[in-house]
């Protein structure tokens, strides 16, 4: 509360009017006490007047001769002391002329004459006089009242009484004594009630003030009540239960918002929003993504996105107030083909657009490559076909009675027709495969038997050329997690291709251990090796290194793309290491099963 700038307000405004109040207060007070006091002793020294006039004019009319006050009369001149020491006031007797008569502080004889006194020039034109001025011949500041006495219809003679205005004073400085310690008093009153009843203000605004601080802080527990019956207590009351429904809308509009950052945040679509001056309010990490900016909101969207074809489409549809679609191509570290939907916020104006972005590029990828294997798949059955035509052909020519060629003509159509038919196998086994349609028998399958047995298989093609076929178990027995008959397929195609080829004299070596939960099964040849340039595409469907060679050997081009997509089915992954002209080795990565 003492830190309360209000307070000092409020406090220095009460305390200054009543410290103002109560010093008008003392002056008129004290002006009004001088008057009073001024008005008591003019009537005081009036009233004495009045009855020393009238001994004093029976005195002077009884020895008045020959029109001539006397100078001096000793009956008067005690008559004159005797009502001073009563009173204590000066008394003096003038005749109309100025002559001291008589006087209780000096002797008439020494006294100067009196004739230019103003109390007494007054006297006599007004009856009364008064004057306050120094005396004279007492050297003291002096009060007097001149009174007229009337002797006779044309003589007259003047009572003068006077006091010392030192009492006055006293008197008056007595009086400010009083009224300051008064007005001190109230002051001191005034500053303390002053502080109490103000306090009792501030200090509910003061907990009110703590509290809508705490509130923007984000602080809604803990806050301090008003206890008080008054409108700053239904203030409080009425705060508290607004800020209680608020923390309830502010929870919930947190909780919504929360929602939709993670619907925004989860949205494989590009969200983004920008306002009527084509600055961005928001985007999702999809489409910072996408575009490849930064999260700098405010900032206008060609700045941070440096595409064109996006800002023109948000101006299109800030001009037209409709919806706008197109596709581009971003820039940038990624390439990515992208479709744009912008429609603009409802409103006239309109207060901006909304964009959503569609990441296209990998439905443009499957367009690339599903024509690419259409136009693969019309190569691979064409050429099995054309040679079955010709051979055909041939024989109905005539070839067919000649006993030297002809069976070798149906040999060259029997071989055909076997490999359009595992082309055809292999072609819808790795659709099957992609497809999720494949019926797998997960279990625990031990790689020695799956070894022996596809080493087994291709033994003999592999004695045909003298290849070694080199078989290394590791110590122990590795058991993996996967289809028994789709692993057996794997090793079967990685073999048939190491035997392939490898060229004579060369040595197939197939290895496996176990690894971090994994089952490594390493399948390698001294063959021709796979050049760098090729080895990224080598799992593609119908992707050959050397087509004319590979259709010699009868490789259909489907086997490591089947290699590849049992493997991810298997939870695994195939990955190759090459040299051309040194050897091949493939490695086969698989769940290892749980002792």
């Amino acid at each position: 509360m003492w830190s309360s700038r209000l307070f000092w307000k409020l406090f220095a405004v009460n305390v200054g009017l009543s410290l103002a109040l109560a010093t008008a207060l003392l002056y008129v007070v004290n002006s009004s006490q001088r008057s009073e006091l001024n008005r008591q002793t003019e009537q005081r020294l009036f009233e004495t007047a009045v009855v020393l006039s009238s001994h004093v004019r029976d005195s002077l009319a009884a020895s008045v001769q020959d029109d001539v006050l006397p100078l001096s009369q000793p009956d008067l001149q005690r008559l004159v002391q005797r009502l001073a020491d009563q009173t204590e006031l000066r008394i003096t007797i003038v005749n109309s002329i100025g002559v001291v008569l008589a006087d209780s502080d000096r002797s008439p004889l020494s006294m100067l004459d009196h004739a230019n006194r103003p109390e007494l020039i007054q006297a006599a034109k007004e009856g009364v006089g008064t004057a306050t001025r120094e005396s004279p011949t007492l050297r003291i500041e002096m009060f007097y009242l001149a009174l007229r006495v009337q002797l006779s219809p044309d003589r007259y003679a003047f009572v003068r009484i006077a006091t010392r205005t030192d009492a006055i004073s006293q008197r008056m400085a007595d009086t400010r004594r009083y009224l300051l310690t008064f007005t001190l008093m109230f002051g001191l009153i005034a500053t303390v009630l002053t502080n109490m009843v103000i306090g009792r203000i501030i200090h509910p605004l003061a907990l009110l003030t703590r509290n809508v601080q705490a509130i923007t802080e984000g602080k809604s527990q803990g806050l301090e009540r008003v206890h008080s019956s008054d409108e700053v207590g239904t203030l409080s009351t009425a705060f508290i239960q607004m800020q209680s429904e608020l923390a309830i809308r502010f929870g919930q509009l947190r909780e919504r918002n929360q929602q939709l950052s993670t619907v925004l945040g989860n949205l494989l679509e590009g969200i983004i929003a920008v306002d009527a001056d084509e600055n961005m309010v928001m985007a999702n990490d999809a489409s910072r993504r996408m575009l490849g900016m930064s999260d700098a909101v405010g900032r206008p969207l060609l700045e941070l996105a440096r595409c064109r074809p996006l800002h023109d489409a948000v101006m299109k549809c800030l001009r037209t107030g409709g919806t706008v679609k197109t596709e581009f191509v971003s820039e940038g570290a990624v390439r990515r083909d992208l479709a744009v939907r912008a429609t603009s916020l409802p409103g006239h104006p309109s207060p901006g657009v909304l964009v959503v972005l569609h990441d296209i590029s990998e439905l443009r990828r499957l367009e690339s490559l599903r024509h690419q294997f259409v136009a693969n798949v019309s190569h691979e059955l064409k050429t099995p076909l054309a040679s079955i035509k010709a051979y055909a052909e041939t024989l109905r020519g005539g070839a067919i009675n000649d006993q030297e060629n002809n069976l070798r003509f149906v040999s060259r159509i029997e071989e055909q027709a076997e490999r359009l038919n595992q082309l055809i196998v292999d072609m819808l086994h790795i659709a099957r495969v992609e497809a999720g349609e494949e019926a797998f028998d997960i279990t625990q399958v031990g790689l020695r038997s799956v070894v022996d047995s596809s080493v087994t298989q291709y033994a003999q093609s592999a004695k045909q050329k003298r290849i070694q076929l080199v078989v290394e178990p590791p110590s122990h027995r590795a058991i993996v997690v996967a289809d028994e008959d789709g692993l057996r397929t794997v090793l079967d195609n990685l073999l048939s291709n190491a035997v392939k080829y490898t060229p004579e004299d060369g040595t197939v070596t197939i290895r496996w251990r176990s690894d971090a939960g994994r089952c490594i099964l390493e399948v390698q040849d001294t063959g021709i090796g796979i050049a760098e340039e090729h080895q990224t595409r080598i799992f593609e469907r119908f992707y050959r290194v050397d087509e004319a060679r590979s259709r010699d050997l009868g490789g259909t081009g489907l086997g490591l793309s089947i290699v590849k997509h049992l493997c991810l089915a298997f939870d695994g992954t195939v990955e190759l290491e090459s040299v051309r002209g040194q050897g091949t080795t493939f490695r086969v990565y698989l769940p290892a099963a749980v002792s």
